[in-house]
This record gives structure tokens, sequence and C-alpha cells, in this order.
């Protein structure tokens, strides 16, 4: 019951509140030493628990501690339920995503592959939303290797799939458009891309309203997308009411306002404000310097953006 409680403060948006109900969850169940092999049931709650806590690690940006409880679960997993089975394709895929987050895209197509693998090991019982999650993540890795071309058939097939098992209108399936729609949008597809963004925007507002972390992920999607193409006053409105979002959601030094905050800048830039678009890409360059590790594209990305700015003051 715990850890169900924690996912839904987590959907909530209450990411302190799911971090003290699933480290209470934990507690009960043995701790990060689990309760054995002799229960496989509570071993499997267990798994879950602390893929949940991972997923919250990574939330905070403690990718390091994230990993490091994945590959953890992933152990015990594959010993106690078979390389081919649930428990590891679920955590394995988590841990993709860790990677992919911190930047190591080689480590994230491992433990993806990994999953896959597992999936394909359990043949008819990995059913399709497992497999429109694997698709939806390995279509984020290669956006995020800068591919559309290899990224736009999986998310296509995945959100295809979604769909058809929850209907349209499904929060799950707007996280499909809205990382399909990134994908459009890195291809130069811009009228697939914003499309997709207004769909997954429409659904997050009617399914969690207008301050949710999804709803400001879809807002900050399209102001890029705005300022992509010329449309700077409008890329400059909806993103502030996507860093306002995130700033009371996840604190002010969150790496997700980091980012929200450079692409802002940009939107600034383009209407002749270079002073204060400076400013916001010196406060973005400062965020993710502390939450992101050394090399980080997103954060390459911020201090060139300032040193930019800074020429043309």
């Amino acid at each position: 019951m715990l850890v169900a409680v924690a996912e839904i403060e987590e959907v909530l948006d209450r990411f302190g509140d799911a971090t003290v109900t699933i480290g209470t969850a934990i507690g009960l169940l043995g701790g990060d030493a689990g309760p054995g092999d002799q229960d496989r049931d509570l071993l499997l709650v267990w798994c879950q628990a602390q893929e949940r806590r991972a997923g919250l690690d990574r939330l905070a940006g403690d990718f390091a501690a994230a990993a490091a409880r994945l590959s953890r679960v992933l152990d015990v997993a594959s010993a106690a339920f078979g390389k081919a089975s649930g428990a590891v394709v679920s955590a394995a895929n988590a841990l993709g995503v860790v990677h992919k987050y911190a930047g190591d895209f080689a480590a994230a197509q491992a433990a993806y592959a990994r999953a896959v693998a597992a999936a394909d090991g359990m043949g008819l019982a990995a059913g399709p939303l497992i497999r429109a999650g694997l698709l939806h993540n390995l279509g984020g890795l290669a956006h995020s290797r800068g591919d559309p071309q290899a990224g736009i058939p999986l998310a296509e097939e995945g959100l295809a799939l979604r769909t058809d098992a929850l209907g349209a209108a499904h929060p799950d399936v707007a996280r499909d458009l809205n990382a399909l729609g990134a994908l459009y949008h890195l291809a130069g597809r811009y009228d697939d891309a914003g499309r997709a963004y207004r769909r997954a925007l429409a659904v997050f507002e009617d399914c969690y309203g207008p301050d949710h972390f999804e709803t400001a992920q879809a807002c900050a999607n399209l102001a890029v997308w705005h300022a992509d193409r010329g449309q700077f006053a409008a890329a400059e409105a909806v993103g502030r009411r996507a860093l306002a979002i995130l700033e009371v959601l996840l604190g002010p030094g969150d790496a997700e306002v980091g980012l929200t905050a450079l692409n802002l800048a940009m939107a600034v830039a383009g209407q002749g404000r270079t002073a204060e678009a400076a400013a916001l890409a010196g406060r973005a360059a400062t965020i993710l310097a502390a939450r992101l590790p050394a090399g980080h594209p997103h954060l390459d990305a911020a201090r060139q953006a300032l040193d930019h700015l800074r020429t043309t003051l």
C-alpha cells in the first residue's frame, strides 16, 4: 500500500512526501538489504519500491545514487526471477532513463538493450504496454543523440500501442505525444511537432490541471518550438509559465529549472533584451553546473549561450 501511495504522491507532484513514503516502505521490507529470497512476493514489492525511490533520486539530480540502487535491483531480480522477467525489464528500463538524463548515452543504450532482451525472452507475457514503454525510451535516447530519423519510427510505434491499449485521452499517451513531438521538432517537421505538443498539453491539463509537472514539460517544449519558428513573444509567454510551475514543484535549483531558464533566455534574446537574456543564461549555467556531471550537453549548451550573449552586450 505504501508503494502505491508513493506513486500517487509522485503523480500529484508531492515529491517530498513520496520520498518519505517510499522510504518507510523500504524500511518495512528490510531496508536496502531486502526481505531475503524466501518470500518472492515481498521481494518483488521490494524491487518496485527501490525502483520508485531511484526515480525520485533521479528527479532530485542524484544520478549516481539512482544508478547504484537500480543496479542492485537488477542483480536481485535476475537471481530471484530470471533474466527474462518483468522485474528485470522494469529495472533495466529505469536504469536506462537514469543514464540518459546523466548524459551517458552508451550506458543508457546498454541498459535498454538488457530490458529489450528480457522482454523478448518473456514472449507474449511482455504485453503491449511493456513494449510501448521500451519504445518510448528508445525513441527518447535517439532524440538525445540527435538522431530523429532513428527515433521517430520507434516513438510512433509506441504511441500506437499505448493509444490502442489506453485510449487517446490517457496521460501516458500524452507523454508519448510529447516525446514524439520532440523528435519531429528535431527533424524539422514543425507542423507535426506543434500538433503533437498541443495534443499532449491538452491531455495533461485535462487530467492533471494547469500547474502539474507534465503540463510544465509540454509548455517547455512548446516554448522551444515557438522560438525556433521566430515567435519569440509566444515562446517567452509559455516558457515563463513552464518555469514558474517547475520552480514551485522542484525548487529553484533543479536541473529542469536550469534548462527551462536557458531556453527562456533564448526567447528573450530574440526580442533584443540581451542583458536580461544573459542574466537568465547565467542563472541556468550556475544551476546546471551544480546539478549535472561535467561534459553534459545541457551544461555545455548553457556555457556557450552565456558566452555568446556576453559578447553581444
